[in-house]
């Protein structure tokens, strides 16, 4: 064989490798009035599955049309193969139903798609969107003095429901204490302090928890009127990390005669004229948190671990696999480790797993959500 030959043969082998390499493979379903129809819509199904939330997010109607479906219908150029997994009626609701395993050239596609992005702002702005919709935000309200009010009370409810509405415009999964079940009396009617609202977001899934205290209280003047003020404090912590990230405090103040107002009424003015900017500040803390990547704060937790078998995952993570650690908290048979890690947690973990294993320690994996890892010595 001569050597262009040879060199022919390796330029393509290198290219179908390289080619593999960019395709992802996913299994949909498509419904239609008849079978073609029911496969094309399972390969726009598998179009945007392979762009995530970013095609979801940024589909609008633009002049009669979906903006987004050149991209979407146009199938036939990012799709390598397909292969019907299965295939029939639905007598029920009389449409053809196919599942397929579909291969997408995933390179090409966020290729074409990035660069219509890059054009344009308004899609780049609706991209941060779009990476916030999955994230949880779970927001209690904290007493932390004498002079806070009660959950229930208009100043408070005018605070989280701005809160709220803020971020669900960005796109955020908002869980207030009602509803929160099963942890309602102790969300709404106890003083939690900010350790046991961790472990509160930690068991709903939540990527953020915020904390509302609202005080208030009223000074008579020497001319007859009262002072009534109000003060917003709210806090935001990383779930995974147990940071506090974000600390917004603003007072307000309004003047009343004598007896016109009660203290709720008068806290409700003063906390209307400064919630704005509150909560402005911090859900612009809590988008620029969530926006940004923050792969590399991977938090390992080990519970029911001998102190001995704790020391030798210390040595563990500083030499075989040299990163970058501290002990966040230790106490008996827990432990958790923050590593600083360019890895993602899946790859972390799966690095972690190996050194174990070669270690022969005996540990369980229990649970991996966001960037925490749960690891168990039973």
């Amino acid at each position: 064989m001569s050597r262009l030959l040879r060199r022919g043969f390796i330029a393509c082998a290198i290219l179908l490798f390289a080619v593999a390499s960019w395709a992802i493979t996913v299994e949909v379903v498509g419904s239609g009035p008849t079978k073609q129809a029911a496969i094309n819509n399972a390969l726009r199904a598998a179009i945007e599955q392979a762009l995530g939330t970013f095609v979801q997010s940024n589909t609008r109607v633009n002049m009669g049309r979906l903006d987004y479906d050149r991209i979407i219908t146009a199938s036939a150029g990012y799709i390598n193969n397909y292969t019907v997994v299965a295939e029939g009626r639905d007598p029920i609701e009389n449409v053809y139903k196919v599942k397929l395993r579909v291969s997408v050239n995933d390179y090409k596609l966020k290729e074409d798609f990035f660069e219509q992005f890059k054009r344009d702002p308004r899609r780049q702005k609706a991209f941060v969107k779009g990476r916030l919709d999955s994230k949880r935000v779970v927001v209690l309200y904290a007493k932390r003095t004498h002079n806070s009010l009660p959950y229930e009370t208009m100043p408070v409810k005018e605070v989280i429901d701005r809160i709220e509405d803020k971020l669900a415009g960005y796109g955020f999964r908002v869980f207030l204490p009602e509803q929160l079940a099963r942890i309602k009396t102790r969300a709404t009617e106890l003083a939690i302090d900010e350790e046991t609202a961790i472990q509160i977001a930690r068991q709903e899934d939540g990527d953020v928890v915020v904390l509302v205290d609202v005080q208030a209280g009223k000074r008579p003047t020497p001319d007859g009127f009262y002072i009534i003020y109000a003060t917003v404090s709210l806090k935001a912590f990383d779930v995974t990390t147990g940071e506090l990230f974000a600390n917004v405090v603003r007072r307000g103040k309004t003047i009343a005669r004598g007896g016109s107002y009660g203290l709720e009424e008068g806290a409700a003015r003063a906390v209307e004229k400064v919630a704005p900017k509150a909560v402005d500040n911090l859900v612009k803390k809590i988008v620029s948190r969530l926006s940004t990547s923050h792969e590399k704060f991977v938090v390992f937790i080990f519970r029911d671990v001998p102190q001995d078998v704790q020391l030798q995952l210390q040595e563990l993570f500083a030499n075989q696999l040299g990163w970058d650690f501290r002990i966040a908290r230790q106490y008996g048979s827990y432990m958790e480790v923050e590593v600083f890690s360019e890895n993602d947690p899946t790859s972390a973990n799966l690095a972690f797993w190996r050194a174990i294993r070669k270690a022969g320690i005996p540990l369980t994996q229990v649970e991996l959500k966001g960037s925490r890892i749960v690891y168990s010595g039973e």
